[in-house]
């Protein structure tokens, strides 16, 4: 298919000498004299990229440069004059230009422009593609019973708008892949989608990450830095774990929602983004809000879109969709394709509860693929299903001390935990809900062997 261009400058003798100079190049070509021209035309048009006079007879090419990339933000765009200045390249620059060429016109040098223009399409193209194949392939991974195939339902709507979405769901449930599938069906899906785990950060770095700082806004500050609102500009932010955050950075938050303004840490300038907000707990934002914790206007901004995951013991039919994904995703990382649950192991992983949902299905079937010697993976490489349960009944209220019990109740939940994830106390931090370093202060003080 060949480069469409758009040619807009009342010098119709040059008009002309490039149009045959493109059209020898396999270029296609049309040509408007007049800014009403060109405004009555490029939508018909079509071109990939427009190439146009800074002065013209009606007005400013500026003013076509600002509305053509409104129009079409994929639409590439050279300006050039016979007498422009730097303000004016600067301008057109900030306006969204490619390029600033000043006249006469070499036509070599003009399709040396065009043509790296042209690669950079390409390879953005390819990259569209790319990430267009692996949203593909995530959701087929986000499950294919009757209550996902609603949820999913619910996000490909709500993704055509630019509302705040509240994914609510328990720890290992999908939240970000399903974050990240509503980006992907957005119109905003070329741009930036970027992470952000709330919980990770104190209030401070965490201010910083969201908002970026000046140089010297803080000890350690020694240059300026973006921060994720803006480097999500056009595309998508999404927030995880939103119920963490102090009350201060709540307020920062709220006002960016409200108005898509912000300032940098240590900054005085009132910055602007077109950012898309998603926002994931595993907490109930209302207890939250009745507690004192969250803020009930920023609640009502960020939940104008509420998707709930349900937890996998809900949608067990999602059980064995997801066991294929992670069985062939983890025989081709260790070279063991041909590796096999044998069918029974599969009827078991079903009626299991999965309290630490998606994630310890997958921790479990990564494990039991590292440490299986043969093709086959049985029951004895999920010990777990025939553990018994971590405290009988019969000791359970056996007379002593409350604090005695609930920290022995602790130290075999703990336990238990830990052996479901293999030793991972990320995870297991994240199945319990509980900070990871709260956990390892539980491990010392109860004296829990690791």
């Amino acid at each position: 298919m060949k480069t469409k261009i758009f040619l807009v400058d009342d010098d119709i003798s040059l008009c002309q000498e490039i149009q045959e100079f493109l059209e020898k190049k396999d270029f296609e070509v049309r040509i408007a004299s007049t800014l009403q021209e060109a405004r009555m035309n490029i939508k018909t048009v079509n071109a990939d990229i427009l190439l146009q006079d800074l002065k013209l007879p009606d007005g400013s090419g500026l003013e076509m440069l600002k509305e053509a990339k409104s129009a079409f933000p994929e639409l590439a765009v050279i300006m050039f004059s016979g007498y422009g200045t730097v303000p004016d390249a600067v301008e057109a620059m900030k306006q969204g230009a490619e390029n600033f060429l000043t006249k006469p016109i070499d036509p070599e040098h003009l399709l040396i422009v065009l043509q790296k223009i042209e690669e950079q399409k390409q390879l953005k193209d390819r990259l569209i593609i790319q990430e267009l194949e692996l949203a593909a392939k995530r959701k087929m991974v986000l499950g294919k019973s009757g209550i996902m195939q609603q949820v999913i339902k619910t996000c490909q709507t709500s993704a055509k708008s630019n509302a705040t979405i509240l994914i609510n769901g328990e720890t290992g449930t999908g939240k970000h892949l399903l974050a990240h599938f509503i980006h992907q069906h957005s119109h905003r899906a070329k741009f930036p989608f970027v992470y952000v785990n709330c919980s990770t950060l104190s209030e401070a770095l965490l201010e910083s990450d969201l908002f970026g700082h000046e140089k010297g806004a803080f000890t350690g500050a020694i240059k300026q830095k973006r921060g994720r609102i803006e480097l999500a500009n056009q595309g998508t932010l999404f927030l995880d774990e939103i119920g963490e955050i102090t009350l201060s950075l709540q307020a920062k938050l709220l006002h960016f929602i409200e108005y898509g303004e912000f300032q940098r840490v240590g900054g005085t300038e009132m910055l602007q983004a077109n950012t898309r907000i998603i926002c994931a707990t595993n907490r109930n934002l209302s207890e939250e809000i009745k507690a004192g914790n969250f803020r009930e206007d920023l609640f009502y901004r960020i939940n104008v879109i509420e998707v709930k995951i349900p937890p996998l013991r809900e949608r067990r039919e999602d059980i064995p969709v997801f066991i294929d994904y992670f069985v062939e995703k983890y025989g081709q990382e260790l070279g063991k394709a041909k590796c096999k649950l044998q069918e029974n192991v599969t009827e078991r992983l079903m009626k299991y509860s999965w309290p630490g949902n998606i994630r310890e299905l997958q921790n479990a079937i990564e494990r039991s693929m590292v440490l299986c010697l043969s093709t086959k993976l049985s029951l004895k490489d999920f010990p777990f299903l025939d553990q018994p349960t971590p405290m009988p009944s019969d000791t359970l209220f056996n007379p002593r001390p409350l604090n005695q019990a609930i920290n022995e109740f602790k130290k075999v939940y703990i336990e238990k935990t830990l052996e479901q994830t293999a030793g991972n106390q990320t995870q297991a931090a994240n199945i319990m809900e509980i900070q990871r370093t709260y956990l390892s202060k539980l491990i010392k003080d109860l004296s829990i062997n690791i």
